[in-house]
């Protein structure tokens, strides 16, 4: 089923409210002048009540107008006219008509301006005034407040999504997202090398998107680089051309609007990770960071390894010779290999910088949070463990998180730390700390590739 665009445009408008004015002027004839009544002491004057209504799911309402309260309209003097306002938990005004509906248009942005768009239900505190004028003076008569439960209406937008195809080997590689609260930013991005033969020349490529859930998306036009999702098994993969024009690809995916973006990039900040298993660089484990010489990941390595600036050989390689600071990384007799004293998934990191030339492998024992954003806060023995998972080849751990920041350590030490954003993932010793903007509980995955994504449980 294709994502109704229409349906998803969400504008938040801000509705002032009525202006209340009391003039002196007789309320009809024969009765004396109101002069002294200001609107607290006319409310005494009008009997008004209101009542609630069901739960509203506004992704149900296919009307332009929803019922908000059941009333019956004060008795007032034939001259004076009624109209209605309510108000929700003291933030919104919405005009409401003498049968008790509102625009659905704007009660979606009401409770989107007070709560935002996630599509749970949001029981707010309603006010409902009935107004009552005649000539220049308006009395107000608001009824008790009742509970209003409001759904907004929102696409289900999941924690996570992974890109999976030819482009990654059918491997699922995770999205990123920026902020941890997917409905505060519903933005993912991905960048990962184009797809290459073992002599290093781009191929064809293709890819698909699939939820945490297992949803799957695709597009109606497979060779559209830019476009709609559709969200349908058997949705048509979107096509990459294979060209000489580019290195890596960028894929954004906007899933409050349904769409996707395609960039071909000319440089790839990746360094290729062969070992002795395979020597085979072009499906080789990736290291990558904030530029293309520092750069760090999770790698399995059973003995010997080495690194390529590219998917081939051709590209040039880094060996034991190359770099002048080495931790953990041992020589090879006869040949520039680098190997490691056991077999083990390692914490690589390398500086390629002329003056630096750095490089470490840290056999990884564990793998944990701390920041003031966990439930440990900054206390080194108190970090949050994350136990590793051989099937989803990642670190993982269910946790509460607050809005604050956070580091990932492996092996509980500050050397092997990660920092720098969720979207921009920094092995620096000096990487600024995680910022989470939203607080809740959160399953929290660092994956063999150095990707980190958060999905914020019970949206």
């Amino acid at each position: 089923m294709q994502i109704d665009m229409k349906k998803l445009s969400i504008y938040i408008t801000v509705l002032l409210a009525a202006a209340l004015t009391a003039c002196n002027e007789d309320f009809n004839e024969g009765v004396a002048s109101p002069q002294s009544y200001g609107q607290e002491e006319a409310a005494g004057k009008i009997t008004f009540t209101a009542t609630g209504v069901d739960p509203i799911n506004l992704g149900n309402v296919e009307e332009e107008s929803v019922a908000v309260a059941v009333f019956t309209a004060p008795v007032v003097e034939e001259e004076a006219t009624l109209s209605y306002k309510m108000k929700l938990d003291n933030k919104v005004t919405l005009t409401v008509d003498d049968k008790g509906y509102v625009a659905t248009e704007d009660l979606q942005n009401a409770v989107a301006q007070i709560y935002g768009i996630r599509p749970v239900e949001r029981t707010m505190n309603a006010v409902l005034t009935a107004y009552v004028a005649v000539g220049k003076t308006v009395y107000a008569a608001p009824a008790e407040s009742y509970e209003l439960k409001v759904t907004p209406e929102a696409p289900v937008i999941e924690g996570a999504y992974y890109l999976t195809g030819s482009l990654t080997f059918d491997k699922a590689v995770a999205f990123s997202n920026k902020s941890g609260d997917v409905y505060a930013n519903p933005i993912f991005t991905v960048t990962v090398p184009a797809l290459t033969n073992s002599d290093g020349v781009v191929q064809d490529s293709e890819f698909t998107i699939q939820s945490v859930s297992g949803k799957k998306y695709g597009t109606l036009q497979a060779e559209a680089l830019e476009g709609n999702l559709v969200q349908k098994d058997d949705a048509n993969a979107i096509q990459i051309p294979a060209g000489n024009d580019y290195k890596s690809i960028k894929i954004t995916i906007d899933m409050i609007n349904g769409t996707y973006e395609v960039e071909k990039l000319p440089y790839a900040n990746f360094l290729w990770v062969p070992v002795s298993s395979s020597w085979s660089p072009y499906n080789s484990a990736t290291l990558s960071g904030v530029d293309a010489k520092l750069q760090f990941g999770m790698v399995s390595i059973e003995k010997e390894f080495k690194l390529t600036a590219s998917s081939s050989w051709n590209g040039g390689d880094y060996g034991y010779s190359y770099f002048t600071t080495r931790k953990g990384v041992l020589p090879v007799e006869g040949n520039d290999n680098m190997q490691v004293s056991e077999a083990g998934i390692y914490f690589l990191k390398v500086n390629l910088y002329d003056d630096k030339k750095e490089i470490s492998a840290v056999k990884i024992n564990s793998i944990g949070l701390i920041g003031d954003a966990t439930v440990g806060g900054w206390d080194t023995d108190a970090e949050t463990n994350m136990p590793y998972d051989d099937t989803e080849k990642c670190w993982s751990t269910t946790t509460t998180l607050s809005a604050n920041h956070f580091k990932v350590r492996i092996n509980k030490d500050w050397n092997t730390a990660i920092g720098g954003s969720l979207d921009a993932l920094n092995a620096d010793g000096g990487a600024d700390n995680i910022k989470l903007d939203t607080p809740g509980e959160y399953t929290v995955k660092l994956y063999l590739n150095g990707r980190l994504i958060l999905i914020k449980n019970n949206n």
